[in-house]
């Protein structure tokens, strides 16, 4: 089954695809053999996340994802997943196959958005590797006290859209 994500991507490669041909066919040939290699690099990781993935999500214990972050965990879980995404030392190819195994395995929603919130906002290991010693303790303080609440407000508004109108209960 063909995704409605993929047919707007593909749609919307073609059409940059013929704005590139217009002013240069080269530019159609640089662009996907830069594409191929990228593809032929990235392949490997998502195939290895994947594969993770799916062993995590059949040793992963259930029950106790489900009591600490499911959504009947309610503002605790969402604190439990403000703290488990910040410091998911992952990039995107790892972050999202565990999000799947955290909804197969009870998560809630709201947590759900709550760590991939800060996951995205945080990266402690980012912060650590890259922001303080670039922009310094004070900016990676400001920064980090300034969108603190982001996550915590972000499970939060899920959770209060599916207690008033039950979708994705």
């Amino acid at each position: 089954m063909i995704s409605s994500a993929f047919l707007t991507f593909g749609f919307a490669a073609l059409v940059l695809a013929g704005f590139a041909w217009r002013k240069s066919p080269t530019l159609v040939r640089g662009a996907l053999r830069s594409a191929i290699l990228r593809f032929i690099e990235i392949l490997p990781r998502i195939a290895c996340a994947l594969l993770a993935a799916g062993f995590i999500s059949k040793i992963a214990p259930a029950d106790v994802i489900g009591h600490l972050i499911g959504y009947e965990s309610g503002l605790k879980g969402i604190l439990i997943a403000t703290a488990f995404g910040g410091f998911t030392p992952a990039g995107p190819i790892v972050a999202f196959p565990i999000v799947v195994v955290l909804l197969s395995a009870g998560a809630g929603y709201p947590q759900v958005v709550t760590f991939l919130t800060a996951w995205s906002v945080f990266a402690f290991h980012r912060v650590m590797i890259y922001e303080a010693p670039l922009m310094g303790f004070r900016f990676v303080g400001v920064r980090l006290l300034s969108s603190m609440i982001l996550p915590p407000i972000s499970g939060l508004i899920v959770w209060g859209l599916i207690e008033l109108t039950g979708f994705l209960r």
